[in-house]
């Protein structure tokens, strides 16, 4: 299997260690308008210590992956977090794929994305799934514009102070 690596030069991509909590909750806080969309209020001052342990049913922190994203200063631009092998045996999903407002439309999302998939590939991986909330339309967008289709969509879900439906889609891996 073929390591996990972006080939941007400006920047560099590694797994996220719980030591490097305080940095991913200060990126968490940079990225507020994504919590605001999603959960309609600020980030919780537990939000980097919970994605660190967060899992579905019937999955182990081995299944869990977790990879930052950083630019030459050493700070954290971006985050990929998800679980191998859900919801069934060769679906990655992703939870959460989020960059800092300062690099988002200048095409790092896809070559993050590009790798990533050809790593999931390289895995055995058959296909990406992931969910979108109804209220996110510019990273809907951003998704179909990477090969995702829509599967279904679930009923109205809480997150935080809101309530939301969650596009669900998936991208096959074709060889």
């Amino acid at each position: 299997m073929t390591d996990f690596k972006i080939n941007e030069a400006a920047f560099s991509l590694y797994s996220l260690r719980p030591e490097q909590t305080a940095a991913l909750q200060t990126f968490f806080e940079q990225c507020a308008d994504y919590t605001m969309l999603v959960e309609g209020e600020g980030v919780s001052p537990d939000a980097a210590q919970d994605t660190f342990v967060d899992l579905p049913p019937g999955k182990t922190l081995e299944d869990k992956f977790l990879y930052g994203v950083m630019d030459q200063a050493g700070v954290m631009i971006g985050v990929l977090e998800g679980m191998r092998h859900y919801p069934q045996d060769g679906i990655w999903w992703i939870g959460l794929f989020m960059l800092a407002p300062r690099v988002r439309g200048k095409g790092l999302g896809q070559t993050i994305l590009d790798a990533f998939a050809e790593y999931v590939r390289a895995a055995g991986g058959d296909a990406i799934m992931l969910g979108v909330v109804e209220e996110n339309q510019s990273g809907y967008r951003f998704w179909g514009q990477q090969g995702f289709e829509d599967v279904r969509q679930t009923e109205p879900r809480t997150f935080g102070r809101t309530t939301q439906r969650v596009f669900v889609l998936r991208r096959g891996l074709d060889s």
